[in-house]
């Protein structure tokens, strides 16, 4: 352990871990948010959209006219991936809302990412699976059922609902792993988040039609710029602290916090988003939802725990 200078105080907070943990926080409103957007009548693709075209108008100055926010040409690729994932992720993470399920539901299932990343190793990497692993699948299954609920799931909103929530799990997974590796890359944290939130609407542009050929409903796909001036403050609020303040947040804080840390951090997401929605919008906390989230979320802990110790022995070696 490295000593400490007799000027620095020990338990002072890293500003770096301080900007994760704001993140983490902040990230349990987007959920609920998305929530109250959908209750004053946006549709899906409004909610998915509008927020990341101000921020994208917000940060075009300091991109334009700031040398040290553009981006790393041989990141391209990678930045191409972020703002394709950064896509998925906006549908998914809103979409379950619009079929009835509840803001606790909606974030939980999104937590299910360690089942997804670990299956995507097993099968697509050949990676050998460790027992605490085995133990953390099982428990993401087991709280995935719990949550559910099979005998009262039709209280929890329509099943392509809760389908599209987990689906937001895997995406939530690219874009936490996508976002650090970035930074670690040396991709300024301004230009990363611009970049993708500007790859984000061009590829919303491309699914549009897709869901056009889908779905005729007006609570998916309506779109129009025509709101009263309260929504466009709710809108222009969301924008900049959601999303731009959060992810810059993120971005500058994982440049110096590991992608392990973060992880646990990211965990305060589920439980502010769980307590903002039981708090303002009277959503009910069942025990179901207790036990089933709890299971998720140390299953989340178990997996970032393995990548910490594996960190470790890789350091040591």
């Amino acid at each position: 352990m490295p000593p400490i200078s007799p000027k620095s105080n020990p338990t002072t907070l890293p500003k770096e871990h301080f900007f994760v943990i704001m993140s983490g926080l902040i990230s349990g409103t987007i959920i609920f948010s998305g929530q109250i957007f959908a209750n004053l009548g946006l549709s899906l693709f409004e909610v998915s959209t509008l927020p990341f075209v101000g921020a994208v108008v917000m940060l075009l100055p300091f991109v334009l006219f700031n040398k040290k926010h553009s981006f790393i040409t041989a990141n391209l690729p990678l930045l191409l991936l972020y703002g394709f994932i950064f896509a998925l992720c906006s549908l998914t993470q809103f979409a379950g809302l619009f079929f009835g399920v509840p803001v606790a539901v909606v974030v939980l299932l999104l937590y299910t990412q360690p089942f997804w990343t670990i299956l995507t190793s097993v099968i697509i990497l050949k990676e050998k699976v460790t027992s605490r692993e085995i133990i953390s699948v099982l428990l993401v299954l087991l709280g995935v059922f719990i949550l559910l609920n099979p005998d009262n799931v039709s209280t929890l909103g329509q099943p392509l609902g809760l389908a599209i929530a987990i689906l937001g799990g895997v995406a939530l997974s690219g874009w936490v792993s996508v976002g650090s590796l970035l930074s670690k890359k040396g991709n300024d944290p301004v230009n990363s988040f611009f970049t993708g939130e500007t790859l984000l609407l061009f590829f919303l542009i491309l699914f549009y039609p897709i869901l056009q050929s889908v779905t005729q409903d007006p609570s998916i796909i309506h779109f129009t710029f025509v709101w009263p001036l309260k929504i466009w403050l709710f809108l222009i609020i969301f924008s900049l602290v959601t999303q731009i303040v959060n992810h810059l947040f993120f971005l500058y804080g994982v440049k110096k916090v590991s992608a392990v840390k973060a992880g646990v951090i990211m965990l305060l997401e589920p439980v502010s988003g769980t307590l903002l929605a039981a708090i303002f919008l009277h959503q009910p906390i069942t025990l179901n939802i207790i036990i089933g989230g709890l299971l998720i979320l140390v299953a989340n802990y178990l997996v970032i725990a393995q990548k910490r110790k594996e960190t470790q022995v890789t350091r040591n070696s």
